[in-house]
């Protein structure tokens, strides 16, 4: 980032340095600055004198369409003037059109192009534009584009992760979007098999709209008493109504072993880390409205 006060500072312009831009365009929309962009512009005035027959001309990108608050560097380069000996020189005619290329930007531009092509929301950039030290002129550009929520689980902890038939055990989980879900939804709790399919929907917990960590604390889920030993998966499933719709809808699953044995020991009883799960095999959304409505065949063999 460069100072504002190079942009702005009060230049006195001498008579030979009159060749000043007077008109600059760039696209309205930009979705992928660093893929780079046109910009348009036109310049008028001469320079007469040594070293009039070339013009330094520079592009910026900044939050203000003056450039008093952040300026990045986008491009610069040197023109030749028309014109010999000791001029009038004169910039060339009519609209030229500048390619602005992510090769021809600083380091820490490139870093903030890259920070606002990220964003969950496009924001109102201006590319300010002046030909050596004359006025700075600017047009502004919507960059980069609106980002769907992308909803994955980024911790949790099953605990016991072995129990005995009737036992019980603590489900918690955090669950992340950085982009905003427009809409409300849940987050669907299974038993299943080591192969993932379905034995039971134990249930759902609602996820509000918006951005952000949802946090389940420990919240208890007790297992029947005829529950038969064995190895099992207690899956949790983001956006189980399927209502958001996400950038990857391949990385809303996590799941806990859990182990039922006759009899548990009190070594078997660490927690089980949450673990991510493959794209489940099963309708969540079907299961846990079988379970809502009675229709589940096997509600006996736990409760949430």
């Amino acid at each position: 980032m460069v100072s504002f006060f190079l942009l702005l500072g009060v230049v006195a312009t001498p008579a030979w340095a009159q060749v000043q831009m007077i008109s600059i365009s760039v696209p309205p929309t930009i979705t992928t600055p660093l893929s780079g962009f046109n910009v348009q512009y036109s310049m008028a005035g001469s320079k007469s004198g040594v070293g009039a027959a070339v013009a330094q001309l520079n592009f910026y990108l900044s939050p203000t369409a003056n450039g008093s608050s952040g300026v990045y560097p986008l491009f610069t380069t040197q023109i030749a003037l028309r014109g010999s000996g000791l001029g009038p020189y004169l910039p060339p005619v009519g609209t030229q059109t500048q390619f602005i290329s992510r090769f021809s930007m600083p380091a820490n531009t490139v870093a903030q192009l890259e920070f606002i092509s990220n964003g969950c929301q496009p924001s109102t950039w201006y590319v300010l534009g002046r030909v050596d030290l004359t006025g700075v002129l600017s047009d502004n550009s919507l960059l980069g584009t609106t980002k769907p929520a992308d909803f994955f689980f980024t911790a949790g902890t099953l605990s016991p992760g072995t129990i005995q038939p009737g036992g019980s055990a603590d489900l918690s989980f955090e669950l992340f979007t950085r982009c905003a879900a427009p809409s409300a939804t849940h987050v669907g709790v299974f038993l299943t098999d080591p192969d993932f399919q379905i034995l039971e929907g134990i249930g759902a917990i609602p996820i509000s709209a918006g951005a952000g960590t949802w946090s389940l604390p420990p919240t208890t889920i007790t297992f029947s008493p005829t529950i038969a030993p064995g190895s099992y998966r207690v899956v949790v499933l983001a956006d189980v109504d399927g209502v958001v719709a996400e950038s990857d809808e391949n990385n809303n699953g996590g799941f806990f072993e859990l182990e039922v044995t006759a009899a548990a020991l009190a070594s078997d009883a660490a927690a089980r880390p949450l673990e991510p799960a493959p794209p489940v095999p099963f309708n969540g959304a079907s299961v846990l409205s079988d379970l809502e409505s009675g229709a589940s065949s096997r509600r006996d063999i736990v409760s949430f």
